[in-house]
């Protein structure tokens, strides 16, 4: 499954691996199509996520709960 996801970045966390996390904590294969991050500023990104749904769906909740705001595209 593929989802496209847009993602907005508080300054805090633009600096943390959350992609990295990603992969090892969610078995995600992310693709970054668009990025707009530095540091000390509130960042955006626009990725697609390839995994199993359930995968998907965990790895949305830890970028939530990390106060990533993250908003499904078409």
């Amino acid at each position: 499954m593929v989802k496209k996801l847009r993602l907005e970045v508080p300054a805090e966390r633009v600096k943390e691996p959350f992609i990295y996390r990603m992969v090892t904590g969610y078995n995600l294969q992310p693709n970054i199509l668009e990025a707009n991050l530095s540091p000390d500023r509130v960042g955006s990104m626009v990725v697609e996520l390839t995994g199993k749904p359930q995968d998907i769906e965990s790895g949305i909740l830890f970028l939530r709960e990390a106060d990533i705001d993250v908003e499904e595209c078409d």
